[in-house]
This record gives C-alpha cells, sequence and structure tokens, in this order.
C-alpha cells in the first residue's frame, strides 16, 4: 500500500488529467439541463429559494413543469456518463503500464498501451457483466424475500436483518468480483496476456492462493475511500445552503479523494503484482535434456606398428 500511494504521488499528473475531463465532460453534461432549468426558472421567485438554499417542494414543482422536464429528458448526461467511463477505459491500459514501469512514459509510449490493451479490456467489460448478473438476481432475491419475511415473519425485524446481511454479502461478493478483475487487468499487462478467458481462470486461481493479502490491501483503501466520503457528507450537512461556492468546493475534493484512492488500489495491485511475480507466475517445469555425448573419434594404428 506504502509502494502504491508513492507510485500514484510520483505520476500524480494522471489524477489531474482524469479530473480535468471528468470536470469538461460534466459541464458539457449539465448544459442542456441548465438551459432548460434557466428558461424557466430565470423570471420565477422560486428561483431565489432555490439558489439560496434547497426548498423541497419549490423543487418538485420545478422539476414537474413541462419545460424542464427533469425526470424525462435525463439522457443528455448518461450519454456523457458513458463517454467518461470509456474514456477512462481506454486510459487503464496506459495508467497501468506507467505503475508497471515506474517512469514517465513518453506521449506515443503511454497512448499505444492504450491502444493495445483496449480491446482486452472490452471483452473483460463484457464478462464481468455475465459474472456480475447472477449477484444482481440475487440481491433481488434477497430484498423480495426480506419484504416477504417482514409481512408475514412471527419476528417484527426478521426481514431487516435478513436484508441487512444479505446486502452486505452481495457487497462483498462484488468487491472479490471486481478485485478479481481488477488483477486480471494487471496480470494482462504485466504478461502482455491477449487471451482473456484464460487470463481470468489464472488470475482467479492467483486470487485464491494469495486471498488475504489481496482482499486485506484492497478492503483497505475502499475504507479510506468510504470515510472519506462521510467525512464529506458531514461537512455538507454543516455548511449553510447559501454557500454555494464551498459546496462545490468540497465536491470536487470528494472526487480527487475518491480517484485517487482509486488509483491507489490500481498501483498497490501493480506492485503486489510485480514483488509476487514469482509466486503468482510459477515457472514452468520443463525436462532437463540430457548433454550430448561428445563424439568418438575412430581409432587409428599406431604409427610405429604401420612402420
Amino acid at each position: 500500500m506504502r509502494e502504491g500511494a508513492r507510485r500514484v504521488w510520483r505520476h500524480q499528473r494522471i489524477l489531474w488529467w482524469l479530473l480535468f475531463v471528468n470536470f469538461v465532460i460534466a459541464a458539457l453534461g449539465t448544459i442542456p439541463m441548465a438551459s432548460r432549468v434557466g428558461s424557466a426558472a430565470d423570471h420565477s421567485l422560486h428561483s431565489q429559494v432555490l439558489s439560496n438554499g434547497f426548498d423541497l417542494p419549490a423543487f418538485l414543482e420545478l422539476a414537474s413543469n413541462p419545460d424542464v422536464a427533469l425526470w424525462s429528458k435525463t439522457t443528455d448526461s448518461i450519454w456523457f456518463a458513458l463517454i467518461f467511463f470509456f474514456f477512462a477505459l481506454f486510459l487503464t491500459g496506459g495508467i497501468l503500464e506507467t505503475y508497471r514501469a515506474d517512469r514517465k512514459l513518453t506521449s506515443a509510449e503511454f497512448f499505444e498501451a492504450c491502444g493495445a490493451y483496449f480491446w482486452r479490456w472490452i471483452r473483460l467489460v463484457v464478462y464481468l457483466l455475465i459474472v456480475l448478473a447472477p449477484v444482481l438476481f440475487l440481491a433481488s432475491g434477497i430484498t423480495k424475500w426480506s419484504d416477504k419475511l417482514s409481512e408475514d415473519a412471527p419476528q417484527e425485524k426478521l426481514g431487516f436483518w435478513v436484508d441487512v446481511w444479505g446486502l452486505l454479502f452481495v457487497l462483498l461478493l462484488m468487491m472479490v468480483i471486481r478485485l478479481w478483475f481488477d488483477m486480471a487487468q494487471v496480470r494482462a499487462v504485466a504478461e502482455q496476456e491477449p487471451a482473456m478467458r484464460r487470463n481470468l481462470a489464472r488470475t482467479l486461481k492467483l486470487i485464491f492462493r494469495n486471498f488475504g493479502a489481496l482482499f486485506g490491501m484492497y478492503f483497505c483503501i475502499s475504507l479510506f475511500a468510504w470515510l472519506g466520503l462521510t467525512l464529506a457528507w458531514w461537512l455538507w450537512l454543516s455548511i449553510p445552503g447559501e454557500r454555494i461556492g464551498s459546496t462545490f468546493i468540497l465536491f470536487e475534493v470528494l472526487l480527487v479523494w475518491w480517484m485517487g484512492t482509486r488509483l491507489w488500489q490500481r498501483a498497490s495491485e501493480t506492485a503486489w503484482y510485480e514483488r509476487h511475480a514469482e509466486v503468482a507466475e510459477p515457472a514452468a517445469l520443463y525436462p532437463i535434456a540430457p548433454e550430448p555425448a561428445s563424439p568418438t573419434l575412430p581409432h587409428l594404428p599406431d604409427p610405429a606398428s604401420i612402420e
């Protein structure tokens, strides 16, 4: 974890570029909604209530305005969110290669790595969706079962606790799956592995052999991320409603922290794989070929006997 934090700090330009691109794409995604809200609220008395704080009845009235269409016209933001997702996925190869080499790559080297691994990441995303499908069905089944227990079970809180512990189990399972695919990306870059199904199978064996170390590292960094989110939530509740600038700065700091911890996970996973490469990838045992016998020279008669 310390080595991962060092690499993130040394190559922090990756974090600032991600933040900058995220800011630009988010700004573009809010322009259509902002123009619709502005056309309806600029000449409304409710705008003062919403700009100086938050009033739920005024917000609901504004959202129900047909000119705003807050609930039905959200596809603009979704498309821009998908653009950032694929942009970050494209950069993953260059980011992991930077953390693996632990040096400043040239722009050509960085984007060459991005392009070389992008199609492999697309295949991994497809496999990830296939693996997550039964987990989501399990979460849905737990929720329905807890609702039924809340209505029929003699214990009043049985359904609630089934829901809590069941969803905690699903969350733990999803963290393990995310760690699995994270390490699959790390291994693909380190070993230059082109076959993703074979890569996933070998990575799964690696996870099982070193589950305590890998999941402990992943969980600790995730805990730091959630603690930062909790602190930001508490500070946001303490900020007066009219201080919009302070709220904006707080959310940007939170975004830096959230992205930074995610990069910290990737750098730590890369450093772990480097230090345990021999354990992670045991060398193949090839049979040792016997040494070739030295050629025997033909027996020559003694010169004295010839004479």
